[in-house]
């Protein structure tokens, strides 16, 4: 499936705009990459515009699931057959397209899925996330209530990154932007701005109270580009001490180091540690630029340089557990399957962020190997992404066998990745090379 089975459990507990004042592209070799793996092909599939039943607004949308071998779209009948988690990926990949600024195309897309976005933005401010295939919202789903969750952060997301760009090309789509922003910004702000930097203990293990849902760093790491997009288009104090509160929690989640379990890992909640959404490191990387601070940045690198090799190692992980009766950090139990393209995209993001900032090869090197295990270098020797159909599998399930199926998260999340490594032909090396 295109989101991993337990977010559902877990929701019940629980880019570009660059931070300078003017916007940041990547610092790429060069402007031609000498292979191109991006391919929109199947996400074209998956797209279409469809009119709401509550007001008649076209909107464009992303098919959730994609079923093989005829890849046929497929709804989910408890939430419904497209959302903002995955329609706001999709134009986030288109904003950062090559091409954006002459495909019509391209642009008429982003704009029709910026419209979807801004459409499900609730009377509280925050979004609903499911659209029911009678073009109405679902407003009552435990994945699609509006409320302070992954799916608000990504509409956040989005519309801040997409904001400057409207800014010069649709003054009016750009100003009902800037209100939808200023909406949940004040949610934010009012729910989490002046929270206690208080501390709770699970199986020893210290962890923030003052993150989302207790001590969600996955969530707090979209966040934490969302609002530091925000405060570089308008500095903010109350945006900026909100920033420094949520980056704190992250930190407050590393454990580990050099030789030391588990490495640098920033765990995602309480006591444990997921692949998918693990953004952490590429948010300090980001985020601690952008505002000087270089201890962020000093955290990003560790989980990096020592917990990303440690999951090559092993084949990557899909979660594990830990614990610390004592001075150390010791595992409980740990998961390799199923892993989805969603657990390897943020640390090829990470490591290339990290390469763009210091120029460092072995960043490049380590972005180049992370990528191969969707060209076939993973547990089950498989390819989870086919650059000739742009179809991003949906999971390893074991060693023998992978989940064939191509859904909206998986193809974005493997897009995003060759979207930004192909800037880098010292990655692109690398992964020819690892492959």
């Amino acid at each position: 499936m295109s989101r991993p089975a337990f977010l559902k459990l877990l929701t019940l507990q629980l880019l570009l705009f660059a931070f300078s004042c003017k916007k940041e592209q990547p610092v790429a070799q060069t402007t031609t990459p000498a292979t191109r793996y991006v391919n929109l092909s199947h996400l074209d599939r998956l797209y279409q515009t469809v009119k709401l039943a509550s007001n008649g607004t076209e909107v464009g949308t992303v098919a959730i699931y994609s079923e093989a071998p005829d890849y046929h779209l497929v709804t989910d009948t408890d939430e419904g057959f497209t959302c903002i988690d995955d329609v706001a990926r999709a134009a986030l990949l288109l904003l950062r397209e090559p091409d954006l600024a002459t495909n019509k195309e391209t642009q008429t897309k982003l704009r029709a899925m910026t419209e979807f976005v801004l459409q499900l933005q609730a009377d509280n401010g925050y979004f609903y996330n499911f659209l029911w295939p009678d073009r109405t919202i679902n407003k009552t789903f435990q994945t699609s209530v509006a409320e302070a969750n992954f799916w608000s952060w990504r509409a956040l997301w989005l519309l801040t990154e997409a904001y400057p760009y409207y800014q010069k090309v649709d003054a009016t789509l750009a100003g009902r932007m800037q209100t939808a922003i200023q909406k949940l910004t004040a949610n934010m702000l009012r729910d989490f701005g002046n929270k206690p930097r208080e501390y709770s203990f699970i199986q020893g293990i210290q962890v923030p109270k003052w993150l989302p849902f207790g001590s969600g760093t996955d969530q707090a790491a979209i966040m934490l580009i969302s609002l530091a997009n925000i405060y570089q288009q308008a500095p903010n104090s109350d945006v900026l001490k909100l920033i420094e509160l949520l980056a704190d929690g992250i930190l407050a989640m590393q454990y580990g180091d050099v030789g030391k379990y588990p490495y640098g890992a920033i765990l995602s909640f309480e006591n444990g540690w997921h692949a998918y959404g693990s953004d952490q490191s590429y948010a300090l990387l980001r985020v601690g630029k952008a505002l000087n601070k270089p201890a962020w940045i000093a955290a990003a690198k560790r989980e990096i340089d020592n917990f990303y090799p440690y999951l090559i190692q092993l084949g990557f992980l899909e979660s594990f557990t830990v614990q610390q009766p004592g001075n150390e950090v010791k595992p409980i139990k740990s998961s390799q399957v199923s892993q989805i393209a969603y657990g390897v995209r943020p640390m090829i993001w990470a490591a290339l962020e990290a390469f763009d900032q210091s120029k460092e090869a072995k960043y490049a090197e380590l972005a180049g190997q992370l990528a191969s295990w969707f060209l076939g270098k993973n547990v089950a020797n498989t390819p989870m992404y086919d650059p000739a159909t742009g179809r991003g599998y949906d999971g390893i399930i074991s060693s023998n066998q992978i989940n064939r199926n191509s859904g909206a998260e998986s193809t974005i999340e493997a897009l995003w990745a060759f979207q930004r490594l192909e800037q880098y032909p010292d990655a692109v090396k690398a992964l020819e090379k690892n492959k």
